[in-house]
């Protein structure tokens, strides 16, 4: 092995210092050095990757830079070694270099580090001792290199505080309510009635009378939660129905509340409370043992955002006078979360719960102006972003719609009649949605297209033919197809479709091979040369949703399918085939984090053109970018790529 250690050695002599060094392995998350270790050497990265990173038991760790091959560890103690082994005391005229026997016995001993390095994944180096190092110190070109090493990494190091400095000085600190816990915003538990399940309703209904200032009171079972009462349950559940009040409260309760946990952020009771249209959340202890309260009042007192639907009952009873204004209030609350930093994923759980129940009340809606209720069950069905859960500003419509066969082949006349109904049907959707915000497919892909509409039967009849003549077209189609959501329409029906996609899938192995040289075609930019091409400035400019996002999406696709699984987001694939034993757990928790973050890139940076009025791209400037999100983003590449790889090794 030739490097710049064995510099002007002969064979024999760089054989000799080699074999002073030693070549190490480290497995992905091993640590290489403790932050109390004492260090007596330096490590050349020979193959993978490290990160040097602040470790904490409280919070979040925070990782410092990432260190490739050929490049050094534990550079943060050089400083150590050059004053120790060749003290300015000792040289007269610093101009010369002092050598090892003009140099005293080192005197002291490192001090610990407060920092630590892992391997990122699997990783090989070679540890050079510092006796080694200052034997070689007297070459110049390990000694320039050293310093090279050390200048290059002081210089990256400045920047990246630089950055930070300029970031936070820029965040006013009260503004940012996600660094809020639960605990610091919830009401007490003096602020809540705590009731027994054996109670009545009059007596609870009684305690908060007493009590203007509480609205909620918590059903305790052996001091356990048990459920939630609010006073407008009282209203709902007791005046209307007319139930007895000296009934037990445990009658009209809401049973086995969600609750969060005092320990949880901001953005976590924010998200909980949109995805299950609540206002009211017990918290809780480690033990389960009731702390407090937290409502949505409460969260809007610790931002105060100007337009946030506080819960989905607005969606649930829009009219259609009101579609065209009910996108204005869900970018409101877009904009807020994102201003909050929530994660991207529970971002995008909020803003696609929030869409599906949009799309449901316009099919609710075109339902009403239909002359009668459907005559079969249907299911409707999403496609694209909308379909993986990955939406934020509302898309094209992309949809297609399957409705039941008659049992009765014969009884053409009733078969007229639902191609009739579901035709109108798909059209009124069509019109509806487009009202709401959501532009017409420029490629017809909706089931206002009778190629995207039709019986059990026929889409069974349907897939096959894709599956068995896979031509380009069919192909393109089937990869928009098999990212399908059901968001609206019966059960049943929907298992059986699925069942109908896993029969046809069984016999479709040329299908799924076409589908991964398609793939093949269109790798994902790999480490070792585009990817490091684009951060060295000979590439400007990478489009997230060409380059990354859709070779993810269509090698997941694949290696799900080749699985036998045909339904799910890609979060939920991801889980799917971890579960099967295709992914590894370190995999797994690599790959969701690697995808959340282009998907933050992705997210903010076409947010951002949408909020100037640009035209809406998916390609990331890389000017733009600070040194460690550009070393974050390429990490996150480089394992879809190794996904991509994983699929394609199939074939």
């Amino acid at each position: 092995m030739k490097h710049i250690l064995t510099k002007n050695l002969s064979q024999t002599e760089a054989t000799d210092l080699l074999n002073r060094c030693q070549t190490v392995h480290y497995n992905q998350d091993d640590i290489i050095l403790h932050a109390a270790d004492n260090r007596e050497g330096i490590f050349l990265v020979l193959s993978g990757m490290a990160e040097v990173y602040i470790p904490s038991k409280k919070s979040r760790e925070e990782v410092l830079e990432i260190i490739k091959p050929n490049e050094l560890i534990g550079l943060s103690n050089i400083h150590h070694f050059i004053s120790t082994n060749y003290p300015q005391n000792q040289q007269p005229d610093p101009k010369t270099p002092l050598y090892p026997d003009q140099v005293s016995k080192p005197q002291t001993q490192p001090q610990s580090s407060l920092i630590q390095v892992r391997a990122i994944d699997d990783l090989e180096a070679l540890f050079i001792p510092y006796i080694v190092l200052k034997e070689r110190w007297t070459e110049p070109a390990v000694r320039d290199y050293i310093l090279d090493q050390v200048s290059s990494r002081l210089h990256d190091v400045y920047h990246s505080l630089a950055e930070q400095i300029n970031m936070n000085s820029s965040i006013d600190p009260t503004s940012n309510p996600t660094i809020l816990r639960v605990q610091d915003i919830m009401q007490p538990t003096t602020a809540i009635i705590l009731a027994k399940t054996t109670d009545t309703i009059k007596s609870v209904a009684e305690k908060l009378a007493q009590h203007n200032t509480k609205t909620t009171a918590v059903i305790l079972n052996n001091n356990q939660i048990q459920g939630i009462v609010t006073k407008s349950d009282f209203v709902h559940r007791v005046i209307t129905s007319g139930i007895n009040t000296q009934e037990k409260i445990q009658t009209i309760m809401t049973k086995e509340p969600i609750t969060i946990p005092t320990t949880a952020y901001y953005y976590e009771a924010l998200t909980t409370m949109l995805l299950n249209g609540i206002k009211h959340l017990p918290v809780t202890t480690e033990n389960n043992q009731p702390s407090g309260l937290v409502t949505m009042t409460d969260l809007l007192q610790a931002k105060q955002p100007t337009a946030i639907l506080h819960n989905t009952e607005t969606l649930k009873n829009t009219t259609k006078e009101q579609l065209p204004h009910i996108k204005q209030e869900l970018y409101a609350t877009l904009n807020t979360i994102l201003q909050q930093q929530v994660p991207i994923l529970h971002t995008l759980e909020v803003m696609n719960t929030l869409y599906d129940q949009l799309i449901q009340r316009c099919i609710e809606l075109s339902i009403k102006e239909m002359p009668t209720d459907p005559p079969r069950k249907f299911c409707f069905y999403l496609m694209g972003s909308g379909a993986r859960k990955e939406q934020f500003l509302l898309t094209d419509q992309d949809h297609f719609l399957v409705y039941e066969d008659k049992g009765d082949t014969h009884d053409q006349h009733n078969d007229h009649i639902a191609t009739r109904y579901f035709e109108d049907l798909s059209q009124k959707i069509v019109t509806n949605l487009e009202l709401a915000g959501y532009k017409r497919c420029k490629g017809d892909m909706m089931a206002s297209n009778p190629v995207w509409r039709g019986t059990l039967q026929k889409w069974d009849s349907r897939i096959h033919e894709w599956t068995l003549n896979a031509t380009n077209d069919r192909l393109l189609l089937a990869q928009n197809f098999f990212s399908y959501r059901h968001i609206a329409g019966d059960d049943t029906l929907h298992q059986q479709f699925q069942q109908t996609i896993s029969n046809s899938l069984d016999r479709a192995k040329i299908f799924l091979y076409r589908l991964s040289q398609l793939e093949r075609e269109n790798p994902i930019p790999t480490l070792e040369q585009p990817i490091r091409s684009i951060f060295r400035r000979n590439k400007k400019q990478i489009d997230l949703k060409k380059e990354v996002l859709f070779p993810y999406h269509h090698s997941l696709q694949i290696l799900s399918l080749m699985h036998g699984i045909t339904y799910g987001t890609p979060i939920e694939k991801i889980d799917q085939l971890y579960e099967k034993k295709i992914l590894s757990e370190n995999f797994q928790k690599d790959l969701k984090a690697s995808i959340s973050t282009i998907l933050d890139y992705y997210v903010h940076n076409r947010y951002k053109q949408h909020q100037d009025g640009e035209e809406l791209t998916s390609t990331l400037t890389l000017t733009t970018l600070s040194t460690r999100e550009k070393e974050e983003l390429m990490l996150s590449i480089r394992l879809i790529k190794e996904l991509q790889n994983h699929m394609l090794s199939y074939y």
